[in-house]
C-alpha cells in the first residue's frame, strides 16, 4: 500500500510507511493554534498554527507511523516503545490529516468531533535493531498516535530511555541521575 491511498478498512485510523526524508511528519487541520490554552514547547512534538509537527530519530530514512483513534483510554503499549510522551490536544474542526514532511497528505484522520483530546505519541528507533548482516536494510523508526476523548492536559514524559528520547527531553534522563543518588 503506497502513502497515498485511502481505504474504508481503516477510517478512524492509519498505518503506513513514510519517507524520512527530513525527521517528522505532522498531524494538521489547517486551522488556528490547536493548543490554545496550552503552552507551544518543543521537543518530540512541536504546536505551531493548526499544526503538530511530530519529530523522529534522524537516523531513520523510513518510519511506519501508526495511528489509532480510541473512544476511552487507548491499550496500554508504553514498555513497547523507547520514548513516550502525552499531552492535550484541541480539535477544531474534529477533522484532522496525517501529513508528510513535504506537507503532503498521506491519510485523512477521523476524529468523533471538535473538542479536548489526549494525544500519546511513542516512538522507537527500530534502525538500532539486529537483523541479518548479509542484508541490507533501510533504517527505520516506528511511531505510534493515539487520540482519545479527553479534558486538555500539560505534557507528560511516560517513558524517555532511547537516545532519541533524551536528545529533546534531557529533563528526564537528569532526573534519573539523581533519583539514584
Amino acid at each position: 500500500m503506497s502513502a497515498g491511498d485511502v481505504t474504508a478498512a481503516h477510517p478512524a485510523g492509519i498505518d503506513r510507511v513514510l519517507d524520512a526524508q527530513h525527521p517528522y511528519f505532522y498531524l494538521s487541520e489547517n486551522t488556528t493554534l490547536i493548543n490554545p490554552r496550552l503552552s507551544t514547547w518543543t521537543g518530540m512534538v512541536t504546536a505551531a498554527s493548526g499544526k503538530l509537527k511530530l519529530q523522529v530519530p534522524w537516523t531513520a530514512k523510513q518510519v511506519r507511523v501508526v495511528t489509532e483513534i480510541c473512544d476511552g483510554g487507548p491499550e496500554e503499549l508504553i514498555e513497547h516503545y523507547d520514548d513516550v510522551i502525552e499531552f492535550g490536544y484541541r480539535s477544531a474542526t474534529g477533522s484532522a490529516a496525517v501529513l508528510d514532511w513535504s506537507q503532503t497528505l498521506v491519510s485523512p484522520l477521523d476524529l468523533p468531533g471538535p473538542g479536548d483530546y489526549s494525544l500519546r505519541y511513542h516512538v522507537r528507533d527500530l534502525s538500532r535493531e539486529g537483523g541479518e548482516a548479509e542484508i541490507e536494510r533501510v533504517p527505520m523508526a516506528e511511531a505510534l498516535v493515539q487520540l482519545w476523548p479527553s479534558k486538555l492536559s500539560e505534557k507528560k514524559e511516560l517513558r524517555i530511555t532511547g537516545t532519541f528520547g533524551n536528545f529533546w527531553h534531557p529533563g528526564s534522563r537528569l532526573r534519573s541521575v539523581w533519583d539514584g543518588l
